[in-house]
C-alpha cells in the first residue's frame, strides 16, 4: 500500500511543473468595434483594450482591462466611452490548442457627450462577455470576443475585438 501511495505522489509531483505552465499571469491587447446605441443614437468606432489578467486553473481566470471605445458619431452628436472592466472568466479547454471562455464582471465607465447635449457621466453597471481563442504556443494566442456592457440608460453598449495574448 505504502509502494503504491508513493508511486502516485512521485507521478502527481512530477505532472505539476507541466500544468502550472498553463496557469499564472497573462497580459494582452485588442482591437474592434465599439457601438453604443441610446434613443435615437446609433454609431460606432474602433476601441481597444489592453488587459491582464491571472488564470488560476485551466477553468477560472480573473481579468482587468482598460477599454477605449473611440469616439462615436451620429447626427452632430458624439459619445465617447472608456472604463475599466474587472472580470471573472470561465474557460472550457477543446482540445490542446482551443478554448471558449464567458466573462462576467463589473465595468467602472466614463462617458462624454458631444454636440448639443454636451456633458459628461460616469458610473459602474454589470458587464459580459463571451468569445474564443485559440493558443499557437504556451505563451502566445489570440481571441475573438463579444462583450456587452449594461451601461444604464443606454439601449445597448457593446464591442466584439480581435486580440492576441501573452502567457507568463
Amino acid at each position: 500500500m505504502r509502494f503504491i501511495f508513493a508511486i502516485v505522489a512521485a507521478a502527481a509531483f512530477a505532472i505539476s511543473p507541466a500544468m502550472a505552465a498553463e496557469n499564472g499571469p497573462y497580459i494582452g491587447a485588442g482591437i474592434g468595434d465599439f457601438g453604443v446605441k441610446v434613443d435615437g443614437f446609433d454609431a460606432s468606432d474602433t476601441g481597444f483594450k489592453v488587459f491582464g489578467g491571472y488564470r488560476f486553473m485551466d477553468y477560472f481566470a480573473a481579468e482587468l482591462e482598460y477599454i477605449d471605445g473611440g469616439t462615436a458619431e451620429d447626427g452632430g452628436f458624439e459619445i465617447d466611452v472608456s472604463g475599466w472592466n474587472l472580470s471573472g472568466i470561465g474557460r472550457l479547454p477543446i482540445g490542446e490548442k482551443f478554448n471558449v471562455f464567458a466573462k462576467l464582471g463589473m465595468i467602472f465607465w466614463d462617458a462624454d457627450l458631444g454636440g448639443i447635449a454636451g456633458g459628461s457621466e460616469s458610473g459602474e453597471d454589470f458587464s459580459w462577455g463571451i468569445g474564443a481563442g485559440y493558443s499557437f504556443t504556451d505563451q502566445f494566442g489570440v481571441q475573438v470576443e463579444y462583450q456587452g456592457f449594461e451601461i444604464e440608460d443606454a439601449d445597448t453598449v457593446d464591442m466584439i475585438s480581435l486580440g492576441a495574448s501573452w502567457q507568463f
